[in-house]
């Protein structure tokens, strides 16, 4: 299989069973906030059966939009909304909305706008509702007074628990896609599905 037929088919079934084990209604309002070209979207469409609930693809990139409204046209998935972010990484939706709301591969740089991404996701999710965080670069973070620090899984739990939010113990891998889009890489001839970067997903809960 090609690397793109090998990502539809991670599309259908490991991204799907990403979803599996979260407790989520079959209705779930869900939000992938700077979904990119909308891997997660696309999944998370899948395993709410393509049309049941609502996903809602956030980017501020309007190419990135096309693309994920391309696809859900043409796979037939009429529950996703993609719709276009704030620069202030504001939400433009009411308190206890989402059932679920992912943040994967968002914190770039040095990750300073998660404190405003975690306060979005206290006051949108509903009780119980689940942050799901896939997180790269991790060294370059700095902390609330702007320092550089060495940061961890674990230093990302406790500052999620500041805002409201408990740890689900489970792990599972998610994908890093940038090289997969990467015009570098596609110019050198593109990249093997297999060599796309893995991370642990971090998951927590609402109070």
């Amino acid at each position: 299989m090609s690397i793109h037929e090998k990502v539809q088919q991670w599309e259908r079934e490991e991204g799907v069973r990403l979803f599996q084990n979260l407790g989520l209604p079959r209705n779930a309002a869900i939000l992938d906030y700077g979904c990119g070209f909308g891997h997660y979207s696309i999944a998370a469409s899948r395993f709410l059966g393509g049309k049941d609930g609502q996903v809602y693809a956030v980017d501020i990139n309007k190419d990135c939009l096309k693309h994920v409204s391309k696809v859900a046209d043409e796979e037939g998935l009429v529950n996703i909304i993609a719709a276009g972010g704030n620069k202030d990484y504001s939400f433009n939706f009411s308190n206890d909305f989402f059932d679920m709301i992912m943040f994967y591969d968002l914190l770039h740089g040095d990750g300073f706008h998660r404190f405003t991404l975690y306060e979005e996701a206290s006051r949108t999710l509903k009780k119980g509702g689940i942050l799901s965080i896939l997180p790269f670069h991790l060294s370059n973070f700095r902390d609330k007074e702007g320092k550089k620090k060495s940061y961890s899984y674990r230093k990302l739990v406790l500052e999620a628990q500041e805002y409201g939010f408990t740890e689900i113990s489970e792990k599972p891998l998610g994908i890093h896609f940038e090289k997969y889009h990467s015009a570098y890489y596609i110019n050198k001839g593109g990249v093997e599905f297999e060599n796309l970067e893995r991370a642990e997903i971090l998951n927590l809960q609402k109070n």
